[in-house]
C-alpha cells in the first residue's frame, strides 16, 4: 500500500514538474515573441514615419560619434549607432528632398574634430546649392562648436546672461606622475626611438620634455591659425583684430548679446521662438526631424551596391590590438584587430566583383605586431587591385604604419599623421612590495628570464636588451614606410623620430599624396576603376551576433561591473596603473597625445 502511494505521489510530482516546465517554456517563448514584435514594431514605426512638407532637420554631431557603423546593446535593446558618414549622406540627400526646408545645426552638440568639420563643410556646401538655408542655434558656443556653426547661413543663440559664448584661445594641460609614482613605490622605464616619440614620458618625468613642448606648441598654433582664418573669413572680421580680441580675453565667456554686438553671431532668440520664425504658418512650429532618425529612413540610407563591379569601403577605427580587448557589444567603442580587418581586406581582395578598395583609417596606433600584420595584408591586396587610404582626424604611428602600404593616401588638411617611432613603457612595483612588507624569493635560470617581473626594477642590461628590441621594430617601421612611400631611409629619418605632422605638411614631405576627404578618395578610386560613386559597397565581417543570450549577458555584466566610486589621487593612481599593465607586454606604435 505504501509503495502504491509512493508511485502515485511520484507520478503526480513528475506530472506537476512537466506542467511547470511546459508553462515556463511557454512563458519564455511568449516573452521572447513579444520582445521581437516590440523591436520590430519600433523599427517599423520609426522607418514608416514620413517627412512632412516644410520639415527642418536638426543636426547633432557629438564628440563621441564614430565613423564605423556598428550595433550595440543599451537598456536591454539593440541599438544601431548612427555614424558620421551616414549623417553626411543624409545631409546631401536632404538637398534633393522636396519635403525638407532646411537644416538646423545644434550648437550644443557639435563636438567633432577639425578634420571632420572639413568633411562636414563639403556636405553642407552641396546642401546649400539647392537654395535651402542652413541655420545654427544653441545655448552655448566654444571653439569647436562655433567653428562648425560657421558653416551655416545664420547663427542664433539664446538671449540669456546664463548662456555662454567663449573663444578663449587654446589651453592644454598634461599631468606628470613621476612624483606620485615615487611616493607609491612605482617606477616606469620608458624606452623610445627619438625625441618626439614622447608617449609615456608623463610616467617617467616630472615635467614636459623639450621635444613634447616644441611639437605640441607647433600643432596647437597650427590649429589656432586655422580657427582664426575660418572666423575672420566667415564673419568678415579683420584677422588681426580678431586675434587681438582672443588673446586679450575679450571673447572669453561673454554673453550671446555681446557676441552679436561683435559680429560673431546674427541673432539672439530663444529656440522655440526661433523655430516659429521658420514656419509658413504664423505662431506654429515647422515639423522637426532629428538627423539620426532621418538618416535611418529607407529612402535616405544607401543600399549595398550590387552588380559586376563595385568599390569596397572598409573602416579601420580605434586603437590597434592583437586581440579584441572588448569582445562584448556592451560598450560603444571601436577597435582594430588583425583578425577582423585582415579578413575584411582579404574578402575584398578575393572578390572578383570588387575592383578597388578604399580603407578609412582613424587611429592613433597601438600594437606594433598587429600593425605589421595589417600592413602586410594591405600590401598583399595591392598585388591584386588598387588600394587607397582616406585618413580621418588621426592616422598616426600604428595608424600611419598600416596606411603607408596603400597605392594612394588622402588626408584632411588638419589630419594628424606620421609619428613614426616606437615606445615601450615598463612599470615595476618593487617599491610597492617593500612598502607592503612583501618579500619575493626568485629561482632563475637564463640571464633575461625575469626581465618582465613586476616585483623588481630593470637592470641596465635588461634595459639595453629592450632598447635594442624597439630599435629593431623602429628600423622595420621605417623600412615599411620607405618601400611603401618610395622615400630613402636617410630622408625619412628626418621625418620620423616620432614627429607628428598635419595633413597638409605630410603632403609636402611625401608621407601623404594629397589633401582630400573620404569622398575624394572614393571619387579617385571610381575614376581609377571606371566605376561610379554609387558603386561603393561597405565590407563587413566579424559582426557580433545579436542574440537574446548576448543581450542579457551584456546588460547583466554592466550591472555587475559598475566601477567603485573612488575619487581623487587614489583613483588617478589606480587608473594609470591599470593602463600601464595593459601596455607593458610589447612595443607600441602610439601617438603621445590627443588634440581636440
Amino acid at each position: 500500500m505504501a509503495a502504491r502511494i509512493m508511485d502515485i505521489a511520484k507520478t503526480f510530482g513528475i506530472d506537476i514538474l512537466k506542467k511547470f516546465y511546459n508553462l515556463t517554456v511557454t512563458l519564455l517563448v511568449v516573452a521572447l515573441a513579444m520582445l521581437i514584435i516590440y523591436w520590430g514594431f519600433s523599427l517599423f514605426s520609426s522607418r514608416a514615419k514620413v517627412v512632412k512638407p516644410g520639415t527642418y532637420i536638426e543636426v547633432s554631431l557629438p564628440s563621441d560619434i564614430t565613423e564605423n557603423p556598428y550595433m550595440y546593446v543599451q537598456d536591454w535593446q539593440i541599438q544601431r549607432q548612427t555614424d558620421f558618414f551616414s549623417i553626411l549622406e543624409a545631409i546631401e540627400y536632404a538637398a534633393t528632398d522636396k519635403n525638407v526646408a532646411g537644416l538646423i545645426l545644434d550648437m550644443d552638440s557639435l563636438g567633432i574634430p577639425a578634420q571632420q568639420i572639413g568633411e562636414l563643410r563639403v556636405s553642407i556646401e552641396k546642401f546649400k546649392k539647392s537654395g535651402k538655408k542652413v541655420y545654427a542655434a544653441g545655448d552655448g558656443a566654444d571653439a569647436s562648436s562655433y567653428r562648425a556653426a560657421l558653416l551655416s547661413d545664420y547663427i542664433v543663440m539664446t538671449p540669456s546672461q546664463a548662456a555662454s559664448f567663449s573663444i578663449p584661445g587654446y589651453y592644454a594641460a598634461y599631468p606628470y606622475y613621476r612624483t606620485l609614482f615615487d611616493k607609491a613605490g612605482i617606477k616606469c622605464s620608458v624606452l623610445s626611438t627619438g625625441p618626439y616619440k614622447t608617449y609615456g614620458e608623463t610616467y617617467e618625468r616630472e615635467s614636459m620634455s623639450e621635444g613634447m613642448r616644441q611639437q605640441m606648441s607647433s600643432l596647437l598654433e597650427s590649429r589656432y591659425e586655422s580657427l582664426t582664418d575660418d572666423i575672420a573669413s566667415s564673419r568678415g572680421i579683420e584677422k588681426e583684430k580678431l586675434v587681438q580680441m582672443i588673446d586679450s580675453g575679450e571673447l572669453s565667456f561673454i554673453s550671446p548679446a555681446d557676441a552679436k554686438e561683435k559680429g560673431l553671431i546674427d541673432e539672439t532668440m530663444h529656440y522655440e521662438r526661433f523655430l516659429r520664425t521658420l514656419s509658413q504658418k504664423d505662431g506654429e512650429k515647422p515639423p522637426i526631424r532629428d538627423i539620426s532618425e532621418y538618416a535611418s529612413l529607407p529612402k535616405v540610407s544607401k543600399s549595398k551596391a550590387s552588380g559586376k563591379g563595385s568599390i569596397a569601403l572598409i573602416y579601420a577605427e580605434g586603437n590597434i590590438y592583437m586581440d579584441d580587448v572588448n569582445p562584448s557589444i556592451l560598450r560603444k567603442e571601436s577597435v582594430i584587430t588583425p583578425v577582423v580587418l585582415c579578413s575584411q581586406i582579404e574578402s575584398a581582395s578575393d572578390d572578383e566583383d570588387i575592383k578597388g578598395i578604399v580603407i578609412r583609417v582613424n587611429s592613433s596606433g597601438g600594437s606594433a605586431l598587429a600593425s605589421d600584420i595589417i600592413s602586410d595584408s594591405i600590401a598583399m591586396a595591392r598585388e591584386k587591385k588598387p588600394v587607397y587610404i582616406s585618413m580621418g582626424p588621426v592616422a598616426a604611428s600604428g595608424g600611419y604604419y598600416i596606411a603607408s602600404q596603400a597605392d594612394r593616401i588622402f588626408a584632411g588638411k588638419e589630419t594628424l599623421t606620421g609619428s613614426i617611432g616606437v615606445v615601450s613603457v615598463i612599470p615595476t612595483f618593487e617599491g610597492v612590495y617593500e612598502k607592503l612588507g612583501v618579500n619575493v624569493e626568485r629561482l632563475q635560470r637564463g640571464k633575461y628570464s625575469g626581465t618582465m617581473d613586476l616585483s623588481k626594477s630593470l637592470s641596465p642590461d635588461e634595459e639595453a636588451l629592450l632598447q635594442r628590441s624597439i630599435e629593431n621594430v623602429y628600423a622595420e617601421f621605417k623600412q615599411r614606410v620607405s618601400s611603401g612611400r618610395n622615400i630613402d631611409l636617410e630622408t625619412l629619418e628626418g621625418y620620423a623620430q616620432g614627429r607628428v605632422w598635419t595633413g597638409d605638411k605630410a603632403v609636402e614631405i611625401g608621407l601623404v599624396d594629397e589633401v582630400g576627404n573620404l569622398g575624394d578618395a572614393l571619387d579617385a578610386m571610381a575614376k581609377k576603376t571606371g566605376l561610379g560613386r554609387s558603386d561603393v559597397t561597405l565590407v563587413e565581417s566579424g559582426k557580433k551576433d545579436m542574440t537574446m543570450a548576448r543581450m542579457v549577458r551584456d546588460n547583466l555584466a554592466r550591472l555587475q561591473g559598475e566601477p567603485l566610486n573612488i575619487q581623487g589621487p587614489v583613483e588617478e593612481l589606480l587608473l594609470e596603473c591599470e593602463k600601464l599593465l595593459e601596455i607593458r607586454e610589447e612595443p607600441l606604435l602610439l601617438m603621445p597625445y590627443e588634440l581636440d
